[in-house]
């Protein structure tokens, strides 16, 4: 109860401090004042008593100024700028950068980098994250500046839950959306990380390598990690290029290397211009991208009646991948980038598989962008909503369409291409989902030839299908794989998940209050899969065992059990391992944070894990024994 009490009040104060420096007091200060006097009876340590400054959104002054750095193209220039001088070697993490000050050991103060000289508060979000320690080792005022990013998986894994229309394009972009969020549970609902590259206010004489490695005994992951003592061509090289080749092994983004001068007495020589320090430098990898033509700009309607703008473009080579086709996102997005046919664009491939346009390298036309003011499946008139624009049409052959495929794909049916999928639809066999399961063999086999039998087969195999997959697929907004995945874990049967409120939905982790009423809405629109049952479709439910667990907060069921998983166990892939954990009802953590029971260690586990792991205290265990406690 104390737990919840201090949770309870933690946002409470959290709230009112907001609306005092947004000067819409809602509270009177002795009202506030006895918040937090309640709140240091009960944990006169809680890192929320000590914020200062403004809390949410006001302007704080960096001393000495964030400043940018320097690159490089090639490895000669890092050579003749190092003269020698030993050097320390880091990952360009693509982030925010952020600076974290931290007085009487307690986390008081975060801002983002602004201008350089300024920058904004956000120390009420920063404080939520929780791979960020609220405490260190260290009495004195010290600051901390590094960069906030979010871990390609986590990225994946919300992108996995939206619509297509509303995916984020990287990772970067959605970390610096998320911790200027004002709703709470946005944050808590997105995990985020923060490698620290640089610890001031400490001391002055102390090497590259000695502050990375104090900010390591302090919990801070950190982006420094090699000691180059004589630089030269051929060792900074193989450094580089071992980095550049890695690379898409990494769970974080990154643009490059960072070199910085090792000895505080090389750094103080060189000190720095008003625009980067003369010490370090970063020598960026090749642009993955290229210019080319955009012919046109096509529509298509989505299975939630939202029409996505693609640009047919000239085919040109990116990354190993001959490109003529990628998406403009949302409407909104389109008119800030300002195509239009004629135009030359910049393309990349976002994780080296999906094509985005970044921006306009050459203007051929002119003129305003022109939304299309009627539906290109139906002909009906379209509607503007908020970044979107949707098809406002009550029948829509296109949004029908895409919500049978929708289906098909998170089901997994197989053999039904786009051709057979619209021969299925244009003769009335299938206008819903629902009729796949109305269809026979004969019907099929007559109209697609010999591979309908197939086709029968497989819709066959997918009368029984798991909870989650089933949520799945019902076409809800906001309802993908890994949501369906959350509320399967969280819910025993459709009727229970039906019942729930929406104050139920937002208290797990990753539902805020809107995704929470689309999933409302949607569960209770019983013509989306009456008709499924109807044709003798049934659910399985996760298997709940009934075992007690017992850690360092309270004793919980397994189906609440959430782990992570580090190194290689032997028989599963990594896919084939989340598979078999979550069949069993206990939730995969998204990485190593304060919220896992168990972070888990196969072969070759990786040590930064367990050492991240240890620093939040988080409990370790070897698989043989979860597998023989939880799995068997």
């Amino acid at each position: 109860m104390v737990d919840d009490e201090r949770k309870q009040l933690e946002n409470l104060i959290l709230y009112h401090k907001r609306k005092y420096y947004d000067d819409e007091p809602e509270i009177s200060d002795a009202e506030y004042d006895s918040l937090e006097d309640r709140l240091k009876d009960i944990d006169p340590e809680n890192p929320v008593l000590f914020i200062v400054g403004t809390p949410s959104g006001g302007n704080v002054i960096h001393d000495p100024p964030m400043l940018s750095c320097q690159k490089a193209k090639t490895v000669d220039k890092i050579i003749s700028w190092s003269e020698n001088r030993p050097l320390m070697m880091g990952y360009k993490i693509d982030g925010l950068s952020l600076k974290i000050i931290y007085q009487n050991s307690k986390l008081i103060q975060a801002a983002t980098r602004g201008s350089g000289t300024l920058g904004e508060d956000i120390t009420l979000n920063i404080l939520k994250i929780q791979t960020i320690p609220k405490t260190i080792p260290f009495n004195d005022r010290v600051e901390i500046r590094g960069e906030l990013f979010m871990r390609i998986s986590e990225f994946n894994r919300i992108n996995d839950s939206l619509p297509e229309e509303k995916k984020y394009s990287n990772p970067r972009n959605l970390a610096a959306g998320t911790v200027k969020q004002k709703d709470a549970r946005v944050m808590e609902g997105r995990a985020l990380n923060f490698k620290a590259f640089e610890l001031l206010k400490w001391n002055d004489q102390a090497t590259t390598e000695e502050k990375a490695s104090t900010l390591k005994t302090w919990g801070f992951e950190t982006s420094d990690y090699l000691t180059i003592d004589s630089p030269n061509y051929e060792e900074v090289s193989k450094h580089f290029k071992s980095v550049e080749s890695d690379r898409d092994n990494l769970d974080f983004e990154i643009d490059g290397v960072v070199f910085k001068y090792n000895l505080a007495s090389d750094r103080e020589e060189v000190g720095a211009t008003d625009h980067h320090p003369r010490w370090q430098i970063a020598l960026k990898f090749e642009s993955k991208g290229k210019s080319t033509k955009l012919n046109a700009i096509t529509w298509q309607v989505g299975r939630t009646s939202v029409l996505t703008p693609v640009a047919e473009l000239e085919p040109i080579e990116v990354s190993g991948a001959v490109i003529s086709r990628a998406t403009l996102h949302n409407a909104d997005f389109l008119i800030k980038l300002d195509a239009k046919p004629g135009d030359f664009v910049y393309v990349e491939r976002s994780g080296e598989v999906i094509p985005k346009i970044i921006s306009v390298t050459a203007k051929n036309s002119t003129g305003k962008v022109n939304l299309p003011d009627q539906c290109p499946s139906c002909g009906a008139k379209t509607v503007k909503s908020g970044v979107n624009l949707l098809c406002g049409g009550d029948s829509c052959r296109g949004r029908d369409i895409q919500l049978i495929n929708s289906w098909i794909r998170k089901t997994g049916i197989d053999g039904i291409g786009s051709k057979s999928l619209e021969k299925l639809y244009d003769t009335g066999l299938v206008k819903h989902y629902s009729s796949l399961y109305a269809l026979n063999e004969d019907q099929l086999v007559t109209l697609l030839g010999r591979n309908g039998a197939k086709i029968f087969s497989s819709i066959e195999s997918t009368r029984e299908l798991p909870f989650r997959t089933f949520l799945a697929g019902l076409g809800i907004e906001s309802l993908g794989q890994t949501m369906g995945k959350k509320l399967a874990n969280n819910f025993t049967s459709l009727d229970e998940l039906k019942e729930a409120s929406i104050e139920k939905l937002t208290s797990l982790e990753g539902i805020s209050d809107i995704t929470a009423r689309n999933i409302s809405n949607g569960i209770n629109q019983t013509e989306r899969y009456e008709k499924l049952f109807k044709n003798g479709l049934k659910i399985i439910y996760p298997e709940k065992k009934d075992i007690q667990i017992t850690n360092n907060k309270e004793t919980q069921q397994v189906s609440s059990l959430k782990i992570y998983v580090t190194g290689k166990v032997e028989e599963y892939t990594k896919i084939e391992l989340r598979e078999l954990i979550e069949n069993k009802g206990i939730i995969w953590g998204s990485g190593v944070s304060k919220s896992l029971d168990y972070l888990v260690l196969a072969e070759n586990a990786g040590k930064s894990r367990q050492e991240q792991a240890k620093a939040l205290g988080v409990k370790m265990i070897k698989w043989e024994e979860f597998h023989s406690k939880y799995i068997e």
